[in-house]
């Protein structure tokens, strides 16, 4: 087993944010990524492809980690991991349900 997995195997997303980030500046050596400001960012890796949501694992329609074998897909929510779909598509639900409503009450009532 890898550092990268060990790291990859951790639950604790602030925890596993700090590993990761001390694993890509040392390990790998690239920094350009995780000092990115912006609000959502989307990481592309040869393997996999990383979302990111205030520089936490976050994403709504989908893994916040998708790797090309979907096994191994991961799914986050504000930074938590989600070992089970199901339990992931619950948390999420009430987010995406007030997300719509935003949009259909700009459609209906437009500035």
């Amino acid at each position: 087993m890898t550092d990268f997995d060990i790291i990859e195997s951790m639950n604790n997303g602030k925890d596993k944010t700090e590993k990761l980030f001390e694993y890509y500046t040392q390990e790998v050596k690239v920094d350009l990524w995780l000092t990115n400001t912006s609000i959502n960012s989307i990481i592309n890796f040869k393997d996999r492809v990383e979302f990111k949501k205030n520089n936490i694992y976050h994403r709504l329609n989908g893994p916040a980690i998708d790797h090309n074998d979907t096994k191994l897909d991961k799914y986050y929510y504000n930074g938590e991991y989600f070992e089970d779909k199901a339990k992931w598509n619950k948390a999420i639900i009430k987010e995406v349900r007030r997300i719509k409503i935003a949009k259909l009450n700009k459609i209906k009532n437009p500035e």
